[in-house]
């Protein structure tokens, strides 16, 4: 459905549900099959005639635009004409030569459900790559009836996510095959912890607006079963897209019996897994065409009157979108540099960027190079700056503006020239921004500056605290999440031992990131810096972590319980109980008041039950000698 239709809908929602009868009009939606019977049922299912025509109304918010005229229709046809005359600046333009049932391609009714769905939208220039896309396509066709997966696998930077996405621009596709909607998830390179959180987000979304679940999943094995009944109950015949995963155990995670689509550099990623599945490969280099006329949209130029350095480089950049994408962008705001951009590439050796699973990126530092080079100096510094970012993570401008000290238009208009040059990406956060590195160019930044790293990381840690002092972001600062995420890795990679060991191992940070995320992630902090803060003090860190281990079951629940009480339940040789003392002293003084324990040992408790005998015998005997007089 087009956004202004939608709206439209959305705006007079009240006074329709207030004025119309459903039973005539519905009969008008079924005889144009814009209603089924199943819909006809759950709308006359419901107990009063306001409650009816907001179930109508809240089915037709899912449909198509024709839904909205046959709505529109029925309420003429039907004599409310001023009902009618609300909706009318709002009716979507259907061309004449088309109906529904050809509809193929993208339409608006497709765009709301892969909007919605968290589906990226296409490059600002896009090239059509149609055999692999149809290749894709067919695919997907083979999870019409029955569940399983969908591989795409490819070397990095060869355009996997987007070729997925374009995929799903099509009508027949979501309604043959995913009725109930698409869901992508980008994955990325994660821990387990990490993989928590990405099911946690996803089945808080799939959960909106149903109180089924009221609080996130404690472990993978709880998600894993939300998630499969999530996907049975609310979303059946749906797509699962798995954006760049580098691990198989990932995809047991998400093995709950659905439709998967997943993108990888590994073809054998789905081996650990059962089902169904269909691989999709992609080369990994664009034809001499399609590159050329990715350069040709750059330059806002036909494809003839390009000049002839641009078949050498589209050959130097061995057919690589994101490589071809970074050259043209360049030659977009430098248009007489062709020869410039084609030595610059000729002239350097191609190194090879390794990690673990050896995958190699040719030509991506030549591209890198030359697209850094032309910055300001001190545009190249603030680039510099980005190499401590995470893989696969969208960081608000905010951090950024901490991290340079620097107002937020400042800091928009430096990152509008990267994004500009494609040296970064960029996703709108309803008013605000958030930024992020492709996987390659992070690699390229981290391998450049890597024995700057350190350094890089601990002008984060002091900028934040500069900008934070002694408090914690609260939960309505855009940037807290990043910083409840990341604070104590860019600590630990800042060799920063002391700060992480005070962050660690202070009461108000437990409790500020445990009411925000869970305990989960806490947890694996506690594990994976072990090393680090066992240095200091093994047994605070096994204190911290046990209490986080014992009490997690209480620290997810709403209201968030007084983390301060809970700590006084630990045995008074526990730090978290000696800091949770001290802070019950403190607010003790302004009227606060706390149970603490008592914790006696075995000895003690003995001594005290049997001074207890002998006093109830003493006063026994006292008793029968007052009797006796």
């Amino acid at each position: 459905m087009e956004e202004r239709a939608r709206s439209c809908l959305l705006q007079n929602r009240s006074a329709l549900e207030q004025d119309i009868k459903t039973s005539y009009i519905m009969d008008h939606l079924i005889s144009e099959e814009v209603l089924s019977l199943d819909d006809e049922q759950k709308v006359k299912s419901q107990a009063t005639q306001k409650e009816r025509a907001a179930s109508l109304l809240s089915i037709i918010l899912e449909k198509d635009n024709y839904a909205v005229i046959s709505f529109y229709n029925a309420l003429l046809n039907e004599g409310y004409k001023e009902l009618a005359a609300l909706l009318q600046d709002g009716l979507p333009i259907i061309s004449t030569s088309t109906n529904k049932s050809s509809t193929d391609g993208l339409t608006a009714y497709v765009q709301t459900i892969l909007c919605e769905g968290g589906v990226p939208q296409r490059p600002v220039v896009f090239v059509d790559r149609p055999e692999i896309v149809q290749s894709i396509r067919n695919a997907l066709y083979k999870l019409e009836e029955y569940a399983g997966w969908i591989t795409i696998y490819g070397m990095a930077g060869c355009g996997k996510s987007v070729l997925a996405a374009e995929a799903l621009r099509n009508h027949r596709v979501i309604t043959d095959c995913f009725p109930g909607g698409v869901h992508w998830v980008a994955v990325g390179k994660q821990d387990r912890a990490g993989i928590l959180v990405k099911l946690q987000n996803l089945c808080s979304r799939l959960n909106q607006g149903s109180h089924t679940y009221p609080s996130p999943p404690l472990n993978t094995e709880e998600a894993r079963d939300r998630l499969r009944f999530l996907m049975a109950r609310k979303y059946p015949r749906s797509l699962l897209v798995l954006d760049d995963v580098w691990d198989s155990w990932v995809l047991k995670c998400f093995d709950v019996q659905c439709r998967v689509l997943i993108t990888s550099r590994d073809k054998n990623i789905t081996e650990a897994v059962t089902g169904n599945n269909f691989p999709v490969s992609v080369q990994s280099g664009l034809s001499n065409d399609k590159g050329l006329e990715i350069l040709a949209r750059f330059v806002n130029s036909k494809v003839a009157s390009l000049p002839k350095q641009a078949h050498s480089i589209v050959q130097e950049c061995k057919g690589s979108p994101l490589i071809v994408s970074l050259i043209g962008a360049l030659l977009r705001e430098f248009p007489t540099r062709w020869n410039y951009y084609l030595n610059q590439l000729q002239n350097k050796q191609f190194k090879r960027i390794r990690k673990s699973s050896s995958y190699d990126y040719e030509a991506l530092d030549e591209a890198m190079a030359v697209s850094i080079e032309v910055l300001k100096e001190d545009y190249k510094e603030y680039y510099k700056d980005l190499s401590i970012l995470a893989k696969d993570v969208k960081v608000p401008t905010k951090v950024l503006c901490i991290l340079w000290a620097l107002d937020t238009e400042e800091v928009e208009d430096i990152l509008q020239v990267f994004v500009n040059k494609s040296l970064l990406f960029c996703d709108r956060n309803g008013n605000s921004f958030q930024y992020y590195l492709h996987d390659l160019q992070l690699d390229f930044l981290t391998e450049q500056n890597r024995k700057r790293l350190p350094d890089l990381h601990a002008k984060m840690v002091r900028q934040y605290q500069k900008t934070y002092k002694r408090q914690f972001p609260s939960p309505s600062d855009e940037d807290c999440m990043y910083w409840y995420s990341f604070l104590a890795n860019h600590m630990a990679k800042a060799n920063m031992d002391k700060e992480l060991y005070l962050l660690m191992f202070s009461m108000d940070w437990i409790k500020a990131k445990t009411e925000l995320m869970g305990p989960a992630q806490l947890i694996n902090d506690f594990v994976e810096y072990r090393h680090i803060l066992d240095e200091e003090n093994s047994t605070v860190r096994e204190n911290f972590q046990e209490f986080l281990s014992l009490k997690g079951h209480l620290l997810v629940q709403k209201p968030f319980p007084d983390i301060v009480q809970l700590g006084l339940c630990q045995p008074d040789s526990s730090e978290v109980y000696r800091q949770a003392k001290l802070q019950a002293v403190e607010r003790a003084k302004k009227g606060a008041v706390y149970l603490e324990w008592i914790f006696l040992k075995v000895e003690q408790v003995r001594n005290f039950w049997k001074s207890l005998h002998m006093m109830m015998k003493f006063c026994a005997v006292h008793f029968r000698q007052t009797t006796s007089l």
